[in-house]
């Protein structure tokens, strides 16, 4: 299989053909990278769902979904593997067709004609060419191909391009010096791991941008998407605890002293130390300072 006919016939199956989404799109390329880096493009390889998840982003869930789709579009061959023990094995579909051309040769008369199917040094001299057509072809530098395939493409109307330009506005806002465009597809790539692989709901990364931008301390701390990525713990508990005191409700439990921790306490089951009891201790304590005296001395 050539390596560059297969994606250019999986642009035009995605621009033509079947609506490809882009977590689907990121595990095609990222399988279909592996399996020429690995020379394996026409035969069956194994890969673990740890590093699938690791390449694409992608949760164990939205990688079972997107390698389902996978497979009833005819893109890949998938056989599950066994737990803990063997990795799923995946195969790579050819999209192509492969029109090899009639070679030509040329005549004495000048004029071009077919090879000469008797002759066996001119039949093999007539297809080299051909032959060397589909086979001479150089894969890509690995570097360069993955970071090919990690670029992600994100509409203006898509949710996460929107929060994306949401941010900047209010930073904007903020800042009157920040002039300078960042790259919104970048941070709208944080956007999109911060629904899919932390678990936030668009709703709740616009509500957390609005209050961050409108914090005192946050909004000249968070400049970035990736920043409101890996700080919205913090700003999520701050957040609760600010809405908690405004309801005039405390965030953390509160309990009466316990009554044994006032320095006047009294047990209940004391009982008056009668004079017999008073002078027996009184005695105890005076032999236990002898003795203790009596070691000092004999340790001078």
């Amino acid at each position: 299989m050539d390596y560059f006919k297969q994606r250019r016939a999986y642009r035009d199956f995605k621009l033509y053909e079947a609506k490809v989404s882009a977590g689907q799109n990121d595990l095609y390329r990222e399988l279909l990278d592996y399996a020429n880096d690995r020379g394996l493009l026409d035969q069956h390889f194994r890969l673990m769902n740890d590093a699938l998840c690791s390449l694409t982003g992608l949760t164990t869930s939205a990688l079972a979904k997107a390698r389902n789709r996978l497979t009833q579009l005819g893109l890949i061959a998938y056989e599950k593997g066994k737990q803990n023990a063997d990795a799923p094995i995946y195969q790579i579909k050819q999209l192509y067709t492969i029109q090899e051309k009639p070679a030509t040769v040329r005549t004495e008369t000048g004029q071009r004609s077919g090879p000469k199917i008797g002759n066996g040094q001119d039949r093999d001299r007539a297809t080299v060419g051909v032959t060397n057509l589909i086979t001479n072809t150089q894969p890509l530098p690995n570097k360069e191909k993955r970071q090919h395939s990690r670029k992600r493409e994100y509409a203006d109307d898509s949710p996460e391009m929107i929060e994306a330009k949401h941010l900047w506005k209010w930073i904007k806002k903020n800042n009157p010096e920040a002039n300078k465009e960042p790259n919104l597809r970048s941070w709208a790539d944080d956007i999109r791991k911060m629904h899919e692989i932390d678990g936030r709901s668009f709703d709740k990364i616009h509500r957390m941008i609005d209050w961050s931008q409108q914090h005192e301390f946050w909004h000249t701390n968070i400049l970035s998407a990736a920043t409101l990525r890996a700080q919205y713990l913090k700003m999520a508990a701050q957040a609760n605890a600010d809405a908690d005191k405004k309801r005039g409700k405390s965030p953390f439990k509160t309990s009466k002293q316990p009554a044994w921790a006032d320095p006047n306490y009294q047990s209940p089951d004391a009982k008056p130390t009668d004079l017999a009891t008073k002078q027996r201790l009184a005695e105890q304590m005076a032999k236990l300072r002898e003795n203790r005296e009596t070691r000092k001395e004999s340790t001078r």
